[in-house]
């Protein structure tokens, strides 16, 4: 809260509120992109998942060195080039206002389910150790995160993701010691044990749709939903808006492509030693697994900071939600179509205003979500593969084609999501699928229709990935600086790292598991 009135002393304009002056270095960004992408349902939800399943669910993550090479490749360069604020701006100038609207939509609804998870999440923690019923924890929550993304704006996220992060890490490191120490057994005996009972396996190469976590529905599926997440979600992208230079945007998506997988796998493997310790005991609910763990064998002081860590994660992820969401409202909907004479400090009161509305919308939905019987982990990625695989059709639509159009796109990403849902409702095929699903029918639908529906091709110029390499060519600009490609589409030798990165930890889990 200091941090926020602080922080929010310098916010004079709507710019200063979700770019911060482009001031931020790549270390604080890169913290901040794990911050929002760790959140508490990983500190809860990941070791249930594993001590339900074993490590099989790390595939979901493995594709992320993948993802980040690609994204700082070409995706980051491309919208930091442009200068946008919402990454549906660059939607209206490729397409028009009618896709840049529905995607704005989408994206809202979309952050509203899945920050609605990441509430429950440290909600549940505060109802399991206080005599506070779940819902007026949600309540909480939710209050708290408003207060200060409404007083900070994008600084505030990014230095209390900063903080958060690193109270985060502490928890997590002091629980898995904890928990090594804990178990009767040395580790050695540990891994054996976690091994017989399976809880070490990692890779399935099964080629069935309705298998859930398979190698194939990781690289498919996963690097498809993180494609989106990473590479044109505005909760994502905005930060990359932040950054002090195109140096700083790469050296972050770097940092975050290692770090991220090796996380997961901490936490997952904290669940299946977790397994061993209950010797197999069946829990109603799996993300009461570390929770049961916590309250038990946690000396005060270190439950404290373990909450404090899981309350720290889940912030970190509703603060950028809110801030994002309360971006594309202000830049895609209010200022074009509701006032586009807005002058900034207008701009700058509603964007305070709809903070505090779509938090009220997300604490309802939080409500629904404690029901569920999922890892919440496994509930927020299922949530949000209804829509994420369209959302990137359409954008791919926009960077590699020049025939595309408004009419194709907008019916491409309805088809989409309407696809996906009756899939998800009247199928057995698992939900990783569907960001592949939703990206391939997004991108056949959409061409096809764009094709018939023609007319006459509007000039694209720098719109399109190769259309922005031309771009630097004729105007003789530099393609790179401090030994950094500012010019999308080329890729630095350093950057190759990450794909030796996924090759060991590929090679590492299938002897893990072997």
């Amino acid at each position: 809260m200091w941090l926020g009135v602080k922080l929010g002393k310098s916010n004079e304009t709507k710019d200063d509120y979700f770019k911060g002056g482009r001031t931020f270095k790549w270390w604080a960004i890169g913290l901040s992109v794990i911050a929002t992408q760790v959140s508490a349902v990983t500190f809860i939800g990941a070791p249930g998942w594993a001590y339900q399943e074993g490590l099989f669910s790390i595939v979901l993550n493995l594709n992320i060195p993948l993802v980040m090479w690609f994204i700082g490749g070409v995706l980051a360069p491309f919208f930091y080039n442009s200068g946008v604020t919402s990454v549906y701006e660059y939607l209206e100038e490729r397409f028009g206002p009618l896709t840049r609207t529905l995607m704005s939509v989408a994206f809202i609804f979309k952050m509203i389910m899945v920050v609605g998870t990441l509430v429950y999440a440290p909600a549940l923690v505060l109802s399991s150790i206080t005599i506070l019923p779940l819902n007026a924890t949600i309540a909480i929550m939710t209050v708290i995160s408003i207060a200060y993304t409404i007083l900070g704006g994008i600084k505030a996220v990014i230095w209390t993701d900063v903080i958060q992060m690193l109270i985060l890490w502490a928890g997590l490191i002091l629980s898995f010691i904890i928990v090594i120490r804990t178990v009767p057994y040395n580790f050695m005996e540990v891994m054996s044990l976690a091994s017989d009972a399976g809880r070490l396996s990692a890779l399935d190469f099964n080629l069935s749709l309705s298998t859930p976590n398979t190698v194939w529905a990781g690289l498919m599926g996963g690097t498809i939903l993180h494609l989106s997440y990473f590479g044109v979600d505005q909760a994502q992208v905005q930060r990359v808006l932040t950054a002090k230079s195109m140096k700083n945007v790469k050296y972050s998506l770097w940092f975050s492509g290692v770090v991220a997988l090796f996380q997961m796998f901490i936490f997952l493997l904290m669940g299946s030693i977790l397994y061993v310790y209950f010797e197999g005991q069946a829990f109603s609910n799996p993300n009461n697994v570390f929770l049961d763990f916590a309250i038990n064998n946690l000396p005060s002081g270190v439950l404290g900071l373990i909450v404090a860590a899981i309350f720290a994660s889940a912030m970190s992820s509703i603060d950028s939600a809110l801030n994002s969401i309360s971006a594309v409202f202000v830049k895609d909907i209010y200022e074009k179509w509701i006032n586009p004479e807005a002058k900034s400090n207008d701009s700058l009161r509603v964007s305070r205003i709809i903070t505090l509305v779509w938090g009220i919308f997300i604490a309802f939905f939080a409500f629904l979500v404690s029901n569920t019987e999922l890892s919440i982990l496994e509930a927020i990625s299922k949530y949000g593969s209804y829509m994420l695989g369209s959302m990137l059709g359409v954008f791919i639509l926009g960077f590699y084609t020049k025939k595309a159009n408004q009419i194709g796109s907008s019916i491409g990403l309805i088809s989409g999501i309407l696809v996906v849902a009756q899939v998800a409702q009247n199928t057995e095929v698992f939900w990783m699928w569907n960001n592949l699903i939703g990206v391939t029918v997004t991108l056949v639908i959409g061409y096809l229709i764009s094709l018939i529906t023609g007319g006459e091709e509007k000039e694209i110029g720098k719109l399109t990935i190769k259309g922005q390499k031309q771009y630097f060519e004729e105007e003789n600009l530099e393609e790179s600086k401090d030994n950094i490609y500012i010019m999308p589409g080329k890729f630095e030798k350093a950057s190759y790292a990450l794909l030796a990165y996924f090759v060991i930890a590929f090679i590492l889990l299938y002897l893990l598991g072997a």
